[in-house]
């Protein structure tokens, strides 16, 4: 595997591995690798693939982009070794798979630390607004600031679907540790399997330090639903907001539940380490606002995926009873496992599969057209919201002319695979697939990608949900 590791500047050592799509460079914290320099742009250049190789380019950037001090002017091959300057800032391109949030475990060690429960203070959420606010502060100008910090993190958040969610989680990770500041930012979720809190992101503001985690503070904010803030400074005084509370050469940790549909499924945990400030209640406040969009968020995907398995099952009853009528049953059921299959051998995105996949369902039905007529399915359908884009994706798949676009040419090529082996379920697939591309209807490399699948065997064993 392939990696951008950056060499200096704030971010030192943060690094990524390179996928399938291209990787943005930038100051943005919505950019796919984040650099703090002022010489940046917003989404300065980026890393994308071609055919197993990486290159960068410029995105129109004001100060330009460079490739061991040479300037990028189109497109330059990155080579194991390279070095791109982005302003001051330096990433290597190199060898190796960079730690992700799948590491999150081995990042970080616990200990039992009931010492400092004697030093927290509890609230339940809807207790924090009477925190009083501090004499020596300005309210207004720390009110802006929080709008600005949850903005950006809605924005974060709002970015994507629910293939990229933990990317999401870890960017407002990465941002809450840079913005309030923390010495460590770390997401626990609670396992469905076996119950556990295990992390499911962790940043550090130095990317090689491993972050020591109360596991006292953990179990008693999940246990009991509290927001906790625990400083080694003073007691309830500090509430009070005598400036002479706010101690430096303390540790401070807040610690926040994390709900999902009214239950808690894990924390949010803050820490800062001796040698800091302790955090403040505002920071408390923000925190759980934090908390509280991150359900929310993890509550509108599993929303999603309810409601996409329950459409799913009602689309696939109607699908066999039409089937059934017309003598092709399981037809529209082998379509759709085979775009599905396709779809993610070409790297679509989820709500792209989600569309060749109920596509795929009802095509062969529409293109057997015994007794069901396009303008009566489209009636049909165009009353379900979640079909808008489906029923045009199907009737391009039949119409099938040069400009077919990709989706519509993979519902084409798997419903005549799968209608051909209704056909004949003897028939030979290599041979059916070297028909699919004598025929010039069909696009060259959806039928590659349907033969590569049916090497490899996951045409025929993608999951329909």
């Amino acid at each position: 595997m392939i990696k951008i590791r950056i060499l200096n500047g704030p971010y030192r050592g943060r690094e990524k591995t390179l996928a399938d799509k291209a990787l943005t460079i930038g100051r943005d914290a919505e950019a796919g690798i984040q650099i703090l320099d002022r010489s940046a742009s917003r989404f300065h250049g980026e890393v994308f693939p071609v055919g197993g190789m990486y290159f960068v380019r410029d995105l129109d950037s004001k100060n330009g982009t460079f490739v061991n001090d040479e300037k990028v002017t189109d497109e330059e091959l990155l080579r194991e070794g390279d070095v791109i300057k982005i302003g001051s800032t330096e990433l290597i391109y190199e060898a190796g798979a960079a730690m992700s949030d799948e590491d999150s475990s081995s990042r970080i060690s616990f200990r039992e630390d009931h010492d400092a429960l004697s030093k927290t203070l509890e609230f339940r959420l809807d207790e924090l607004s009477d925190i009083s606010e501090p004499r020596d502060q300005q309210p207004e100008a720390d009110s802006a600031r929080s709008l600005r910090l949850l903005y950006q993190i809605g924005r974060l958040l709002s970015d994507g679907d629910e293939s990229n969610l933990s990317e999401r989680e870890a960017k407002v990770m990465d941002f809450l540790v840079q913005s309030v500041p923390a010495e460590c930012a770390v997401v626990f979720r609670r396992e469905g399997a076996s119950g556990k809190l295990v992390p499911s992101s962790v940043r550090t503001a130095t990317p090689a330090s491993q972050p020591i985690i109360s596991r006292s503070i953990v179990k008693k904010t999940f246990a009991e639903n509290k927001a906790l803030h625990i400083s080694d400074a003073q007691d309830d005084e500090r509430f009070e907001r005598a400036a002479s509370v706010v101690q430096k050469g303390v540790r401070s940790v807040l610690c926040v539940p994390l709900a999902v549909g009214g239950q808690v499924r894990g924390v949010v945990y803050l820490g800062r380490g001796e040698g800091g400030e302790a955090f403040e209640p505002l920071h408390l406040e923000l925190l759980s606002a934090v908390a509280i969009q991150l359900g929310m968020c993890y509550q509108a995907i599993d929303q999603q995926r309810r409601h996409r398995i329950s459409l799913a099952k009602a689309v696939g009853a109607m699908a066999r009873a039409l089937e059934a009528r017309d003598g092709i049953a399981g037809t529209g059921e082998r379509c759709a496992r085979f775009c599905l299959a396709i779809a993610g051998a070409m790297k679509l995105d989820t709500n792209a599969k989600d569309r060749v996949g109920r596509a795929g369902l009802l095509f062969p039905v529409c293109r057997s057209g015994k007794k069901l007529k396009a303008p009566v399915l489209d009636e049909l359908l165009e009353r379900v919201d979640d079909f808008t884009t489906v029923t045009p994706l199907i009737r391009a798949a039949l119409a099938l002319g040069e400009d077919t676009d990709t989706e519509a040419q993979i519902v084409a090529v798997s419903g005549a695979l799968a209608i051909r082996l209704h056909e004949d379920s003897d028939a030979d697939v290599p041979k059916l697939i070297s028909l699919l591309r004598q025929d010039a209807a069909y696009d060259e490399d959806v039928v590659e990608t349907l033969h590569s699948c049916h090497l490899d065997g996951s045409l025929y064993n993608a999951k329909m949900e």
